[in-house]
């Protein structure tokens, strides 16, 4: 149970009645209101993040506020207010498969190393639209080719760029599951991707080739992108060679080269290349 010493005592109170000339007197006449607001505010000791949070309402705390007489209410916690900023983040997007853990990057706050400081140089290039050309950026796993190419999606979106960020399997996968139920939404996907500021393509070459995949899709996404000069971003495990080949045999093992070749050509055009070596960041 807490007491009116402990209440005079409470550092969040204190500070608040030393602010507004509050007397002794009135934690007295408001020691409900002020016990509510204390023990609230108490629950947030030692908070490590929303995980951990033990407040009725996740992230939301009481604070005094004084109109005409003092009342409670509710306000965001930092780590409350955090998320919220990534949620506006997220929606802000025209097509977002940011992990939602990268979505607080940015080319201000991102983390390079030395390997990918010549990489952050040209994305930060890209922002600031010192360069329109994309890139195609190869590398092993885990170098940071997605890393980085996030903090330039999330930097984008914050500069009010309609920005589409896409994990190419995740996508195609999506796609297949329309194919036979809603092929509206296959086409509003689509002109969703060929028609944004700026568009990544995360992990180009992972996943399974079909014709429907290659040219119903990706051809008509980029065809569209080059004649419009829009900055088409890709990363891959994979050189332009390898992708080639990839493209050239769909599931069927069915080769179609002159397609594969048409393909290539509007990503050859689009990009300047850039290999990312270094370490695998996932192995610390």
């Amino acid at each position: 149970m807490m007491n009116n010493e402990e209440l005079k005592n409470d550092a969040y109170l204190k500070e608040v009645m030393k602010k507004s000339g509050f007397s002794d007197d009135f934690i007295q006449e408001h020691f409900n209101l002020l016990k509510r607001i204390a023990l609230s505010r108490a629950l947030c000791k030692d908070c490590k993040g929303l995980y951990m949070c033990s407040q009725l309402s996740k992230g939301q705390r009481l604070v005094l506020n004084r109109d005409v007489v003092p009342i409670e209410e509710i306000e965001y916690c930092d780590y409350a207010m955090a998320e919220n900023h990534k949620k506006e983040l997220r929606d802000a997007y025209v097509y977002c498969d940011v992990p939602y853990d990268l979505l607080d990057l940015d080319l201000e706050n991102v983390a390079y190393t030395e390997d990918q400081k010549q990489l952050y140089l040209k994305l930060a290039a890209i922002l600031h639209q010192k360069e329109e050309k994309g890139l195609y950026i190869c590398g092993d796993l885990g170098v940071g080719k997605t890393y980085l190419c996030t903090a330039l999606a999330n930097s984008l979106v914050k500069k009010g760029k309609k920005t589409a960020f896409v994990k190419v399997t995740d996508f195609f996968n999506r796609m297949r599951s329309f194919f036979n139920t809603d092929s509206q939404q296959i086409d509003r996907n689509i002109a969703l991707l060929k028609k944004a500021d700026y568009l990544f393509l995360d992990d180009i070459g992972s996943e399974a080739v079909s014709e429907f995949v290659r040219d119903d899709i990706l051809f008509r996404i980029l065809d569209y992108r080059l004649d419009h000069s829009l900055a088409t971003l890709f990363t891959s495990n994979l050189t332009k060679e390898e992708l080639l080949k990839h493209y050239q045999y769909d599931r069927k093992e069915k080769s179609n080269l002159m397609n594969a070749k048409r393909l290539m050509e509007r990503i050859d055009i689009m990009t300047d290349d850039y290999v990312l070596s270094g370490k695998n960041m996932r192995r610390k």
